[in-house]
């Protein structure tokens, strides 16, 4: 694997926390993520990325200027900075067929983690189980992330319209009994194309 873009912090079975010292790396919201841990891998999307400082008691200042140009002015302010993610885990690799549910345990901490590829993303989106475990976990905004994975996987797929009527089947069939959340995810996926 290759490109890492964090290193899990802080972990539950349901989420990962990330973090990232290198400013210029920013995991796209609804990006798919995985990471491999006691010989399983474990993916994710992520729905929360924030850049902060590295002392949880000094919060970052306002200077008055572009950050492109305070940073050229005082280099040494990215030291004092991070990025942190957090993901949804949303399904395991299992002997090569990827499950649309939590795995049997949580990925470890210090493990690294890294981008999908494009037949990943297409694996785990083949169905849009992984939208039914992201509707359960509270705190998430849920029409958000969904409308972003979906797109995202619509254009690992090449713009294949086909696969967003399905997405929009799917959704509706999946959030039956919330269909005023269906409908909000449909609406901003075609709003997003």
């Amino acid at each position: 694997m290759s490109g890492r873009i964090g290193e899990i912090i802080q972990v539950s079975t349901t989420r990962i926390l990330a973090q990232n010292d290198d400013l210029s790396v920013l995991p796209h919201f609804g990006s798919f993520i995985k990471t491999r841990s006691q010989g399983m891998t474990i993916y994710g999307l992520v729905f929360n990325v924030y850049e902060t400082s590295i002392d949880p008691n000094r919060r970052a200042m306002a200077f008055g200027i572009e950050r492109d140009e305070l940073l050229r002015r005082q280099p040494q302010i990215a030291e004092f900075l991070k990025v942190e993610f957090e993901a949804a885990v949303i399904g395991f690799d299992d002997a090569g067929y990827i499950r649309a549910y939590l795995p049997p345990f949580p990925p470890r901490i210090h493990s690294f983690v890294y981008p999908c590829n494009s037949r990943e993303v297409i694996d785990l989106t083949e169905d849009l189980e992984f939208i039914r475990s992201v509707n359960a976990l509270p705190g998430l905004p849920v029409e958000e992330l969904a409308a972003a994975s979906i797109r995202l996987a619509y254009a690992e797929r090449g713009n294949d319209s086909a696969f967003l009527t399905r997405a929009g089947q799917e959704i509706a069939q999946l959030l039956k009994d919330e269909y005023e959340k269906a409908r909000s995810i449909i609406r901003r996926i075609s709003d997003g194309r």
